[in-house]
């Protein structure tokens, strides 16, 4: 009996990161793990239907990511722009 109970427990303790090796990415998880700065529009051409993006900065380019406005927020795509597609325009 304490076999079951250990391996149901085990099951229980691995859940959330079987589901995420099944690919389901959320907001909450790149929220919480990912450097980023909120965008209040997403760049032209991105939006499709009603979604949110962030950017990422590593070295000479900018990543958008597009995750869906509502629910748990999954994780739609990623966009690469690399030094020469953009141009940085600092506001106050």
């Amino acid at each position: 009996m304490n076999r079951i109970l250990i391996a149901a427990a085990s099951c229980l303790i691995a859940a959330p990161a079987f589901a995420q090796e099944q690919g389901r990415y959320v907001y909450a998880d790149f929220e919480s793990s990912v450097p980023h700065i909120d965008l209040a529009e997403c760049p032209e051409g991105l939006a499709q239907g009603d979604v949110i993006c962030r950017v990422t900065m590593n070295e000479d380019a900018l990543h958008v990511y597009v995750f869906e406005a509502e629910g748990d927020r999954p994780f739609v795509s990623v966009h690469a722009y690399y030094d020469e597609d953009f141009d940085l325009v600092l506001t106050k």
